[in-house]
This record gives structure tokens, sequence and C-alpha cells, in this order.
């Protein structure tokens, strides 16, 4: 179901060139290409039911606000709001446009093909939730005139997501604007899932945009605290060894200087498991406050930040050569 102005989109994506593939054609509208006219936004219950009364003026069909109002509860991705940017107001957001697309799971992407799937008023059973991977995306209705279709793109790239990568989206226009507006944005004529076909959609396939499998990674890695999250981790592991374990006061364990110092945090299988800091000094770094977590001291872990304390601290300069090591705990000293 869509109402669009067909001029200004294609003028907007600039075309498909023959022979390239649909992924070029939706991934060269970027964002700041687009955004330079158009904003999208939730709205809430009263925006949606403005935006989808006013569609009815030129969707004929469309369907009734309860049930736009139920699919929004049941995933609120479902509905965006399009607006000009010069007259978007974060207090008092209005939309003047809108798309709204389902995303579907397995059962209801082959519903859909099949044509069993009532789209007018889907049953919540074949709608996926917010955070619930779909097997397919419809896009559902699309009421955006004038400028308004400019802002078309920006929602359909809310669907590049790692959630939605490989998911491949569908559209059934029902005029001869709406047949032919999504073109230049990736979209053919006939639909394929699961082994079902139908003519009588437009398909953006993406299934070759699979998502990136994790690569294995070594169970225990040592990285240099870059963040406040990574700072946030040690001071819990510390926290948690020196005042829990050994009753350690607070002003002792946490004495003014560790953002002065260099950390390091260790994971095992990504969960932090240790931690130490490295102080420099004249002709001397000093190598404090190693913690590791109870649980992970029998194993390798247990003396990973150490070792990359000792390979840093060598390395910061190279004239600096350590002769010896005098244990305090729980600091170690390295004379240079």
């Amino acid at each position: 179901m869509t109402a669009l102005d067909l001029g200004l989109i294609r003028k907007t994506a600039g075309g498909a060139p023959q022979g390239r593939s649909a992924t070029y054609s939706l991934d060269r509208m970027t964002a700041l290409q687009l955004a330079r006219r158009t904003v999208i936004f939730t709205v809430d219950a009263a925006g949606i039911e403005s935006l989808v009364d006013a569609a009815r003026e030129d969707i004929p069909g469309l369907t009734t606000n309860e049930t736009v109002l139920s699919m929004v509860n049941h995933n609120p991705d479902i509905f965006w709001a399009i607006a000009r940017r010069d007259r978007f107001n974060i207090v008092a957001p209005r939309g003047e446009g809108f798309l709204a697309a389902l995303p579907l799971t397995h059962e209801g992407t082959r519903r859909l093909i099949d044509g069993r799937l009532n789209t007018k008023k889907p049953e919540l059973q074949y709608i996926a939730r917010q955070s619930e991977r779909p097997a397919g995306i419809y896009v559902w209705a699309i009421h955006a005139k004038g400028s308004m279709a400019a802002g078309i793109p920006l929602v359909l790239q809310k669907f590049s997501a790692p959630l939605y990568r490989g998911v491949s989206i569908y559209s059934r226009p029902i005029t001869k604007e709406g047949l032919r507006v999504l073109e230049p944005l990736g979209f053919t004529p006939g639909a394929h899932y699961d082994g079902l076909f139908t003519p009588n959609l437009q398909m953006f396939d993406r299934s070759g945009d699979l998502p990136v499998t994790n690569v294995a990674r070594d169970p225990v890695t040592v990285e240099v605290v870059r963040s406040m999250d990574e700072m946030t981790r040690v001071i819990a592991i510390r926290g948690a060894v020196y005042m829990g374990e050994q009753r350690c006061p607070f002003e002792e364990e946490f004495d003014g200087n560790d953002f002065s110092a260099t950390h390091l945090i260790c994971h095992k299988d990504g969960e932090p498991v240790g931690c130490m800091r490295i102080r420099y000094f004249a002709g001397f770094a000093k190598l404090e406050r190693l913690a590791v977590r109870c649980g992970s001291r029998a194993v390798s872990s247990a003396w990973a930040p150490a070792n990359w304390c000792f390979r840093i601290s060598t390395m910061s300069r190279s004239s600096w050569k350590p002769r010896s090591i005098r244990r305090a705990s729980p600091s170690m000293t390295i004379p240079m």
C-alpha cells in the first residue's frame, strides 16, 4: 500500500545503473545524503492514528487504526514517521508521512509468499518481536508524498542492523507508482522464500548478506583499558578480590592513582577475570594491583595480566632494560 512521489525518490536515489547489484543500489543512498531534507522517528499512539487517518485519503482499503496500534504494541520497530528536517521539533514531534514494515516469522513469511497471510489484519503469532530475528520483512504501508519520499531509504537502512542482516524485504505496491518506486532501491518483481515463489510481490533479496559468523578467539585475552566501561570492570574485579575477599579498606585499595596509571584487563571467554596497573616513575615502573577472580586463579589467565605488564613496561621506552624485580604485595617494582 503506497502513496508517494515517484519522481522525487528516483531523483534522490539517483537511479540504479544497469549491471549493478541490488545491494549496491541501496548502499549508495547514504543516510548523510538523504538526511539533509528528512528525518525519521517513532511516535506515540495519537501520532500513529493521525498519520494513518491522513493516509486513508490516498490509500484505499487501509487497515484500521486498532490493527496498526496492535502491531506496534507487539513490535515498536514496525512504524516510522517521516518529517522534513526543517519542520522537526523534538519537543512536539509531528510526522508528515510514514512507513510501516512487518518483521515476519518463518511461518509468517511462508504465508506471505503463498498468499495465506492476511496483510490487512495480520495475526500476531506471525509477527516477530523487537528482539527476535525475523525470517522476512514486509513493507506493510507507505504514505510519503512529495519530499517525504526521501525518508523511505532511511527507514530501510534501519534494517541493516546485525539483527536483520541477510533478511530479505518484500513489498506489494497497489498503485502504478508504487509498483515502480522501489526499483531504484534494489527491489525486483517476483518473490521467493523457502522453496515458494510468487509473481505478485516485489523483493529486495538480501540472502547473500548473511550475518558475520563469530571468529574463534583466544579464550584468554589481555588488553589495555581504553574506556570507562573497561575501567568499571577493573574496579569491579579489584573490589571483589581486595575488598570482598581480603577485607582491604576502600581508601587503601583505591588510592587516587588509578587515573594516572596504565591499566590492563584480562578476559576469559569474554568474561572479565583479572586486571593489573602500571605506574611509571623517573627510573622505574611499578606493577601494582594484580587481581584475579577466585574461579580463574588455577588457569593461564591468573598471570596473563602480569606477563603483559612486563611486555608493556619494557617496550614503553627502548632504553628501559629491567635488571631485577622486587616483590611487594600487592605491587612489583621494576628498576630501570
